[in-house]
């Protein structure tokens, strides 16, 4: 190009020698510099081989699948009939010869020389190969062997104030929730302490806090409250029937009931460690956002309800139905003792404002995790000081907490829990280990995120297991990981599991040496902890969101919520955990099917909700399956199948069907025989079955189902585009009157019989295609010469700006934007279409051929006839490229004839003096 020449002239002029470079120079290896004399220096793509890789694809690739077979739990690679379910996990413990680079030592005949009694080299390598292989598994499954020894003095200084901030924000919050939970405060303090610390050992996540919280202490007390018998609690019941319904069995038998919540801590981990097993954490993505967020909105509801009676100073009913609690509060709203009433909501008032200020401002961010304490000491000195409040005006306290050590309750679980209480409380452990597990890996993965280091969501079952068995044996109830404590970790700094080990130790002190202090501990301090923590799972901004976005997920959301408010927390988790049962059962048997039909003047086929302007192909009916194809869903697909025969029985009669199978990555036996039916049935209606884009483990079915022999392998074909292909191959093969069943239709070959190519030019306008501009498809039933300058020259002329082409013979592609760089208005894309199609038509039959400087109008666009002249100088000066490499082309031709006669000539004298 000539340095004068705007970027739009070097455009129009490699656009028509593209066609020049592919023709004359698809041999030349330089792809830098396409000629003796032609430089090509341009912003244009021009694809000329594909340049040597230096990655191993094949070994990415068995990286990739040995990921796989790992990432599937034993159950799941039972079924899927591989070969290796209960062989060693290579990627793991792989001590083959080969693995470790060696070969083994063999003699010349073939056999191993095993004829010395000393082991040979290679049973040493094997041993420190499996030596290596058991020291990754022990540091994967022991993280605190891989974060302490990275502490150094920065990390100690910041994880010893996370830990210590943390641990004053726990004190309060952890006897808060213990009397959620129906059990004594001290207990909440224990499960704060030893949890925390197993945690610490075998998690992953560095900033996650790991105890007490408000959920699983609500679903805890809904799910034992009755479950005590008369053997357990004959206090509890007047004979056989219950005194006071159940309500007060915490109370008037405690130790049984502490004895049974730590049974339920001792469940959880079982589970927990069952599921890291057989690697089923995918189950918790079951749960769908919508029902989790309206159970959490419910429960929220219901716990900041449950701690009003501090509050207001009566005695409520122990129950977690919200209409029951109203109801009560109603009948004593004359009863209510205005001082707990008034502190109350001072505290819980400056408990809000001290959250709001640590959130807003970064140099208060200490208020917010220490708020809890400070309301905590100033009720207690406020209690202290002033006798009347607990004497006159009704104010109550905690009263004494018994100190110490932590005890060992593992003796009382192997006395009074029996298996008849294990099978009580079996709904009620379900539950709390579904919710504190998803409670965890959420927040763990988003700390995880933020920080930017791996979780593994097996580990986390490990460690929460791990630290609801030990601790179910020193007297905790169920914990999990705390969004609060685990937000003031983040904030303050953590960087290492070090921050819950000095939780843990901050924790146990204050156990040993600081409970008496609490004893005037007002009630109406840790109900304001309460509510203010509950009040961030009231999610009433997702549920607009919700609203907005799908009316489905909120109507979701909604039951949801409605069923655990006026229901239960346990029935709760019942109706979310169904609800999203039926919605993954409802999409699961009704896959979705998507009509894809032909972009203008490309072989791209796109679904008719994604393209909106395409072809269909006459008497050829496409179809995409988006998901794997099982017994519950196959006769969907079919009977949806029919019904769009049906409706297009009126405007096309179907011959051909073409489905495509990329998005089906599975097909059991079931829809294997669905599909033989589909097959036999539509071919009794005269519509042969072709598939396109099946994947292997798909064909691997089909071909054990013999349905691959059934129908001919030469029906499968590798894309749509060919499937179509191979379709209008065998409808002309059929209307002619030839072999159709004995021809191959599926071959890369030129068909002998037939050359399908269109007689009428296509265009294509879409905005659909990409977001960035406007794609311009032009398909021709022959090959043109020097076309793209003209067609340059006409979106010059129509105000459009070309900033991406692509051509061969008979295919041209264009990328356009308009004014300001955007895409074409839709309003714009139809003229455009016309007036292209007009013109090609034009040149294609040779009634037309328009000059460089003719100009063509787009609508209403402006005219520029200044890019008329430039182009004509741009076609000149490439007519002139052109004829100077059709001579060099002509002399280099003459030359290698030269060549090779003198080569054949050569030839006849090497046969002569051989003879």
């Amino acid at each position: 190009h000539r340095p004068a020449e705007s970027p739009t002239s070097r455009l129009h002029a490699m656009a028509g020698f593209s066609q020049t470079v592919r023709t004359l120079f698809s041999g030349v290896e330089d792809e830098n510099h396409l000629g003796p004399s032609i430089p090509v220096r341009t912003t244009t793509r021009v694809d000329v081989e594909l340049m040597p890789q230096d990655i191993d694809s094949k070994d990415i690739a068995n990286r990739l699948r040995k990921r796989q077979r790992k990432s599937k739990s034993v159950f799941v690679r039972m079924w899927d009939g591989e070969d290796d379910v209960h062989g060693p996990d290579v990627s793991d413990c792989d001590t083959s010869d080969e693995a470790s680079g060696t070969g083994a030592s063999s003699s010349e005949d073939g056999s191993s020389d095993t004829s010395s009694g000393e082991p040979g080299p290679c049973i040493g390598r094997k041993c420190s190969k499996q030596a290596a292989v058991f020291a990754r598994m022990v540091k994967r499954r022991l993280p605190i062997l891989d974060w302490a020894p990275r502490i150094n003095c920065e990390s100690l200084q910041a994880d010893l104030l996370a830990g210590l901030t943390v641990c004053v924000m726990v004190i309060p919050q952890s006897m808060s929730y213990a009397n959620v939970a129906g059990l004594p405060y001290v207990y909440g303090m224990y499960s704060a302490c030893v949890p925390t610390l197993v945690y610490a050992l075998f998690g992953e996540s560095r900033q996650l806090a790991v105890g007490p919280v408000a959920m699983v202490s609500l679903i805890l007390r809904a799910g034992l409250i009755g479950k005590l018998s008369f053997e357990d609690c004959p206090q509890a019941y007047n004979g056989d029937e219950p005194k006071v319904g159940g309500a007060d069995q915490n109370v008037l038998c405690t130790d049984a009931y502490i004895s049974l919540a730590c049974a339920v801590a001792f469940m959880i981990g079982v589970i927990n460690l069952l599921a890291c097993v057989f690697k089923l954490s995918f189950l918790v993505s079951f749960l769908g956002h919508p029902v989790i967020s309206g159970f959490s909105t419910g429960s929220a509801i219901i716990i900041g309800c449950s701690q009003l009676k501090y509050f207001l100073g009566v005695k409520l009913p122990s129950t977690d139905n919200i209409v029951e609690l109203i109801c009560a509060l109603a009948e004593q709203i004359r009863d209510v003792k205005p001082a707990p009433l008034i502190l109350g909501t001072i505290f819980l008032s400056f408990l809000a404002i001290t959250k709001r200020i640590s959130k807003k401002n970064r140099r208060f961010r200490m208020l917010g995790p220490i708020g809890p304490l400070l309301t905590c000491m100033a009720g207690t000195l406020l209690v202290w000081a002033w006798p009347a409040l607990r004497e006159d005006y009704g104010v109550a306290h905690v009263g004494h907490v018994p100190g110490g050590g932590i005890p060992i309750s593992l003796g009382s679980l192997k006395r009074e829990v029996t298996w008849e209480h294990f099978q009580a409380i079996q709904v009620t452990t379900f539950s709390v280990a579904l919710i504190g597990y998803m409670e965890s890996i959420a927040i763990s993965k988003n700390l995880a995120s933020q920080h930017g280091y791996p979780i593994n969501a097996g580990q986390e079952l490990l460690a929460l297991g791990a630290a609801n068995i030990v601790g179910s044996c020193f007297s905790c109830y169920p914990v999990t990981g705390s969004f609060s404590r685990s937000a003031v970790a983040n904030t303050t700094g953590a960087q290492t599991q070090l921050a819950g080990v000095i939780t843990a130790l901050g924790m146990l002190l204050v156990l040993l040496f600081l409970t008496p202090l609490f004893y005037y501990l007002p009630m109406f301090a840790l109900a304001a902890i309460v509510i203010n923590s509950v009040t961030s799972l009231i999610a009433y901004d997702v549920a607009a969101e919700l609203w907005r976005v799908k009316k489905w997920d909120f109507v979701l959301w909604f039951v949801a919520f409605l069923g655990t408010l006026f229901i239960g927390p346990l029935q709760g988790i019942g109706i979310a955990v169904l609800l999203s049962l039926v919605v993954i059962i409802y999409e699961a048997v009704r896959p979705q099917l998507t009509i894809l039909w032909r972009v203008p003047g490309t072989s791209i086929f796109r679904s008719i909700d994604q393209e909106t302007e395409g072809q269909f192909i006459p008497n050829v009916f496409i179809v995409r399956l988006g998901a794997s194809m099982y017994f519950a869903n196959a006769s969907h697909v079919k009977d949806a199948l029919l019904r769009y025969l049906d409706d297009l029985a009126e405007v096309d009669t179907t011959e051909y069907l073409v489905l495509e199978l990329a998005g089906v990555l599975n097909i059991d036996a079931t829809a294997a025989g669905v599909l033989q039916e589909i097959v036999e049935d539509f071919r009794s209606r005269g519509i042969r079955t072709a598939f396109a884009m099946v994947t292997r483990r798909a064909m691997r079915t089909m071909h054990k189902s013999n349905l691959v022999s059934f129908l001919g392998e030469s029906w499968f074909f590798p894309t749509v585009n060919d499937a179509v292909r191979g379709c209008l191959t065998h409808q002309a093969a059929a209307r002619q009157g030839l072999a159709v069943m004995d021809m191959d239709i599926n071959t890369d070959a030129p068909n002998p019989h037939f050359n399908f190519i269109s007689t009428e030019p296509e265009v294509g306008v879409s905005n659909d295609l990409f977001h960035q501009f406007t794609t311009v498809s032009i398909g021709l039933p022959r090959p043109i010469a020097d076309l793209m300058p003209l067609l340059m020259e006409a979106f010059a002329a129509g105000d459009c700006r070309v900033v991406g082409a692509q051509a061969d013979n008979v295919q041209h592609t264009y990328h356009l934007v308009g004014r300001g760089g955007q895409k074409l208005m839709r309003k714009d894309l139809e003229p455009l279409r016309v007036r292209l199609l007009e013109l090609v038509g034009q040149i294609c039959r040779g009634d037309h051929r328009p000059d460089s400087g003719d100009e063509l109008d787009f609508g209403s666009q402006p005219e520029h006839p200044a890019a008329g002249a430039a182009a004509q100088d741009t076609a000149q000066s490439v007519a002139e490229a052109l004829a100077a490499e059709r001579l060099k082309i002509a002399q280099a031709t003459q030359r290698a004839q030269d060549l090779e006669v003198k080569l054949r000539l050569l030839g006849g004298t090497l046969e002569t003096a051989a003879a």
